[in-house]
């Protein structure tokens, strides 16, 4: 059987010494802390919005039933609930030779009451001179920078869905008391889910080149590479190691760069070669071109099962109304063709109360397994910078050999994907294991359904009016927007 991952086509192949994937933001936010602890040179970060008062070990706010949630308890009793730029600080404090680039996205006013005010002030004047903060617009217009990356020494990188910034922290329990989920400002905010994937050696090397090349393109100024090391924090978990993984971009078209769309392409490529299970994680579900993708293989007589695991409402009325809306048309879409009964959509709840989905994943068959920044809205295929990264149980070959089975990556998805569903069903590992044996994903998923955590099936609907209303193309653009057709669209005839 042959690799789905194909250099240059859907995705860069770099070799990984060890990888892991970090469900939800306290593992993450665990991992990073004990990875950046080893930076002798260079940390580079990039963000879609990152938040200076973000409180990274939330241990001590945990009861030890939480504290079973986070895979690997590191001895961070000296950071207990300290602020990422406090960590920062003393990370320069504790090593004269290192450098900090922190690079994040300059967003949007329509997300400012939703930012920590002043960010660019308080970074640096609360900050050593060797931290490098700026703000990123090098985009077209009504694109974002929608990465979500870490680099320490070109040695340890990490890629995927969360951003280093309030209201992500959550551990896999999602407890329904929100202990530890405050915001910055003190506020609560309820339960929220995520992946972020973690990978060393060549992988990692790549991602700090990535990081480079945002920095030169954003301040004019280029970063040598930091001769990389041989390190992985001791105790934290690795999930695969030596194999060759795909380094998954976006990147819209502008000033000399060509489009580059390998997230559209390894969605596309991935469902076609699917031939028993789709499983998708996903914030958002707007993607006229993914949508077209999973109605084919619906089409199919005999194909693959397709879960999708999304929020059950979008953040907002505004947003509920908008993004909401083209969200209905798409599973309206998908319903239609689901004439053999194989598309299921849920949105996880714990004891009444649903759990946000911010995660970008999926998982096909026993074989592949893919975590990216990109939602899947027609702006994250093609405007929108993005970065993921993807397994193969037939990882890439060297050569030109066809690829051979790895039965160890293989059990690294398999576990990663029960793990998603015995988080989300609130059952062991070894019950999701052992239903899977006696039924498909979909009768394991109806089969483990119980309160309090279970998977809903999402409803979704939208009044006549905003379907008649409601711009595609311009609410959810998967090209640079054009003002002329912004004013077509949104002004009456006559005021043009």
């Amino acid at each position: 059987m042959h690799t789905i991952l194909e250099d240059g086509r859907n995705a860069s192949l770099a070799h990984a010494d060890k990888g892991a994937f970090l469900v939800d933001a306290a593992n993450y936010y665990n991992a990073f802390m004990q990875a950046a602890r080893m930076a002798r040179q260079s940390l580079f970060i990039l963000g879609w919005d990152l938040d200076s008062r973000l409180v990274l070990n939330r241990e001590a706010d945990m009861e030890s039933s939480e504290r079973e949630h986070i895979d690997a308890p590191a001895p961070l009793e000296d950071y207990d609930s300290i602020a990422f730029l406090s960590f920062l600080n003393d990370l320069l404090a504790k090593n004269s030779e290192l450098q900090i680039y922190i690079l994040n996205w300059d967003y949007s006013m329509i997300y400012a009451l939703e930012r920590e005010a002043m960010a660019a002030i308080k970074f640096a004047w609360q900050s050593s001179e060797r931290l490098h903060f700026r703000f990123d617009n090098n985009h077209p217009l009504g694109a974002s920078h929608h990465q979500k990356v870490a680099v320490i020494d070109d040695s340890i990188g990490f890629c995927g869905g969360i951003d280093l910034t309030g209201q992500r922290w959550d551990t896999r329990a999602h407890s329904t008391d929100g202990l530890g989920r405050q915001r910055p400002d003190g506020g609560a905010y309820d339960a929220f889910h995520d992946i972020q994937t973690m990978v060393s050696g060549e992988a990692a090397r790549w991602l700090g080149q990535l990081a480079r090349n945002r920095w030169q393109r954003a301040c004019g100024e280029v970063i040598r590479p930091t001769p990389s090391r041989n390190i992985w924090p001791p105790g934290l978990q690795t999930d695969f190691q030596d194999v060759r993984v795909g380094l998954v971009r976006t990147d819209p078209e502008w000033e000399d760069r060509p489009s580059v769309q390998e997230n559209l392409s390894l969605f596309g490529d991935a469902i076609a070669r699917a031939k028993h299970s789709i499983y998708i994680e996903n914030q958002y579900f707007t993607s006229d071109a993914v949508a077209g993708f999973l109605e084919e293989s619906l089409h199919q007589e005999s194909g693959p099962e397709i879960v999708i695991v999304t929020p059950k409402a979008c953040p907002g009325w505004l947003e509920e109304a908008t993004m909401g809306t083209l969200r209905h048309r798409i599973v309206q879409r998908l319903r239609h063709a689901d004439k053999h009964n194989r598309l299921r959509m849920y949105y996880p709840e714990v004891e009444g109360k649903d759990i946000f989905v911010h995660a970008k994943a999926m998982v096909v068959d026993d074989r592949f397994a893919f975590v990216t920044s990109a939602n899947l809205s027609n702006r994250s295929m093609g405007l929108d910078t993005e970065c993921g990264m993807a397994l193969d149980a037939y990882p890439p070959p060297v050569s030109s050999e066809q690829s051979s089975l790895r039965t160890d990556i293989m059990d690294a998805i398999v576990k990663f994907r029960n793990g998603l569903l015995a988080e989300h069903l609130g059952a062991t590992l070894e019950s999701v294991e052992q239903q899977l044996t006696q039924g498909s994903l979909i009768q394991t998923i109806e089969a483990l359904q119980s309160k309090p955590r279970r998977l809903l099936p999402l409803e979704t609907g939208s009044g006549t009016i905003l379907d008649d209303i409601v711009p595609e193309l311009q609410l959810d653009p998967e090209k640079p927007i054009q003002v002329e057709k912004i004013l077509e669209d949104f002004l009456p005839i006559g005021e043009k």
